[in-house]
């Protein structure tokens, strides 16, 4: 029997709460592949499950006022029907009566039966207190911080130090919204006014940027999954920051380009694009499983010369390369509104583990950087210990290197002190990425 949007909901939002492996980018994918879904549903569903997953730790302070004992001890399908009954209540204005009677009816549908009362109860008194009330209930000023952005308390910790509050507030919102749509005309196949046209035809609204004309940001991009352009390789779904990541490359014609840490391979994809397929390029990664979503882009987007390989960045021996590009695994923190849950899955410890990691992928990776080539180390977090503080720390292990800072005109406004690109989400309204290149002498 077809499931029910909440009963979707539910079953991704459990398993990501019971498994810290999953995402809830690949569970709503998985999902869906699963399900005929009216395209309004899935809608629904996803703003659900982001918004729950955002907000989970603001929807806990407000649950607790009401909740007779103490709510983080509560079992997980229970603590799951009652965040999604208060998101639904508090901020998707679903009326009092709907959203708490399908909540006490999914309670049951989910084998939570016994816990029906208490889902009715809890929801019923969810506006007793009002957000400002329980944060005045808060022990810290950081514990009252936490509560209202919806943030941990050890990543807050550190970005208090660097960012002053307005800025630090905006960056939590940001983090908070309904991430941008960008999307990447591919010029291997359809040019602009064709372009324009098509996306025009599906009622689509757009706006062209004007640092890179092949991408585009759109107001709803779901609908366009399932157009036959989609599935002829028309475009992708990409970030503008990511994009100016990759135009850093400059690859010239001819030249042996490496992707080391390539799934799931969209900027592998707009190398191949920009460099007209005449360039060897060599796309790698740790995980077979993920490098097969490199592949199915790679045939999806009529790519050729691509070389998919599986390698280790950190220990194996990289093929040489004239150009590598490095986006490292990190935290992710420049990218917490596209990756929500990200900020609950990582722990404070993980940074010295992450920053070892990094460390490991540039040594050996500058190895097979070829003399004369240029090599970009690049992150999505906004952590400097991630970023200069990896290429600082190991620089002397970097023979002949030289950092050369980016000067194109185009960038200028997001170029930091010391030459590097770095996206400030609430200021440029795109992703956080960090990029420095680095070039080898003859």
């Amino acid at each position: 029997m077809a499931k029910t949007s909440r009963q979707l909901a539910f079953s991704i939002l459990l398993n990501a709460e019971m498994d810290r492996s999953r995402y809830i980018d690949d569970l709503l994918s998985s999902r869906f592949h699963g399900h005929a879904i009216p395209s309004r549903d899935k809608r629904w569903i996803m703003e659900l499950v982001y918004g729950v997953t955002r907000l989970k730790l603001q929807l806990d302070a407000r649950l607790q006022a009401v909740f007779k004992g103490r709510f983080r001890k509560a079992q997980y399908p229970l603590k799951v029907l009652l965040r999604m009954g208060a998101y639904q209540l508090i901020h998707m204005q679903t009326p009092e009566h709907a959203a708490v009677n399908e909540m006490v009816k999914l309670a049951r549908q989910v084998g939570q039966s016994r816990s029906a009362n208490l889902v009715n109860a809890v929801l019923r008194h969810i506006h007793t207190y009002s957000l400002e009330d329980v944060i005045k209930q808060s022990s810290s000023d950081l514990e009252r911080l936490a509560i209202e952005t919806s943030h941990p308390e050890w990543l807050l910790s550190k970005w208090i130090q660097r960012y002053d509050v307005p800025s630090l507030k905006a960056l939590c919102a940001h983090d908070n919204s309904i991430p941008r749509t960008w999307i990447r005309r591919n010029i291997q196949h359809v040019a602009i006014s064709d372009f324009e046209a098509f996306l025009s035809r599906e009622g689509v609204s757009f706006t062209r940027s004007d640092i890179l004309d092949v991408f585009y940001q759109i107001e709803s991009g779901g609908s366009l999954l399932t157009t036959p352009e989609f599935k002829d390789g028309w475009f992708s779904f990409q970030d503008l920051a990511a994009g100016l990541v990759t135009s850093l490359i400059d690859a010239e014609q001819g030249q042996t380009i490496l992707d080391a840490c390539a799934a799931p391979g969209g900027k592998m994809a707009y190398l191949a694009e920009i460099t007209g397929d005449r360039s060897p390029l060599i796309a790698c990664d740790v995980s077979p499983s993920r490098l097969g979503k490199v592949s199915q882009n790679i045939q999806r987007l009529k790519l050729k010369g691509i070389d998919v390989r599986v390698k280790d960045a950190a220990v194996d021996q990289l093929p040489l390369a004239d150009r590598i590009l490095l986006d490292v695994p990190c935290s992710g923190t420049g990218v917490l509104n596209r990756r929500p849950d990200a900020r609950w899955k990582r722990q404070a410890e993980d940074t010295a583990s992450l920053v070892g990691i990094q460390s490991r992928i540039l040594v050996n990776a500058w190895q097979s950087l070829n003399p004369g080539g240029k090599l970009i180390y690049a992150t999505c977090t906004l952590e400097p210990e991630e970023n200069w503080g990896v290429v600082d720390s190991v620089f002397d292990q970097l023979t002949g290197a030289v950092i050369k800072p980016i000067v194109e005109p185009a960038l200028k406004a997001f170029i930091d002190e010391r030459g590097a690109l770095a996206t400030l989400p609430w200021k440029h309204a795109m992703d956080g990425m960090f990029a420095v290149k680095l070039s080898k002498g003859l």
